[in-house]
């Protein structure tokens, strides 16, 4: 049986997205106490001596932080991954339905709605053809922007062919600029790893 990934969030942990940034402030504790008073109760972590503000400046998260007892801590993490999943989704609501609505003026191709909502496992987008709306997975913009445009791409293919039979990968090629199977070969073989970083994330 494969080994699941272990993440532990720290300053070492990056986001890897065009529309996601995480930072890591480092400050001594007397700093870090008086920035306390501008602070929501749940944007502040302080148990077990472990002391961290959360805030979003200019599209960003940013942890700040002082001295930290123990990173794998469990209910820190939980916190940790709880901001994060927060910032993702709200980004992903903000990111995607606009993205979705420049690649369709490009293309002339237009569904009547654009959701981002939680999919099933593994499945990054959803097209239902007779209702013209597109489901799109939070886990998107967790992707490189080429890959985020070509699940975008497929889910509008579906407006035009509901299946997919040849038709269906040569209009997708029309719309992607390059041979639609390749692609997606490529795209299968590097998504194994993201798979359990968004899991991971998301979940």
């Amino acid at each position: 049986m494969r080994n699941k990934s272990v993440y532990i969030i720290n300053p070492n942990f990056r986001l890897q997205s065009n529309h996601l940034s995480v930072e890591w402030i480092n400050v001594d504790n007397f700093t870090l106490q008086q920035e306390i008073r501008h602070y929501v109760p749940s944007s502040i972590y302080n148990k077990g001596g472990n002391l961290i503000l959360c805030r979003r400046y200019e599209g960003s998260l940013h942890f700040i932080y002082g001295e930290i007892s123990v990173w794998e801590n469990r209910l820190l993490q939980k916190w940790l991954r709880d901001k994060l999943k927060d910032y993702i989704i709200d980004t992903a609501n903000a990111v995607l339905p606009q993205r979705t609505h420049e690649l369709e003026n490009q293309h002339s191709l237009y569904a009547r709605k654009v959701i981002v909502k939680k999919l099933w496992k593994n499945v990054l987008g959803q097209c239902c053809s007779k209702s013209r709306i597109i489901f799109l997975s939070p886990k998107i913009i967790l992707l490189p922007q080429e890959y985020l445009d070509s699940v975008i791409l497929h889910e509008m293919a579906h407006l035009k062919y509901s299946h997919h039979r040849k038709s269906f990968w040569n209009f997708l090629t029309t719309l992607l600029g390059e041979d639609s199977m390749s692609q997606r070969i490529s795209m299968d073989i590097r998504m194994s790893v993201f798979y359990g970083y968004s899991d991971f994330l998301l979940k």
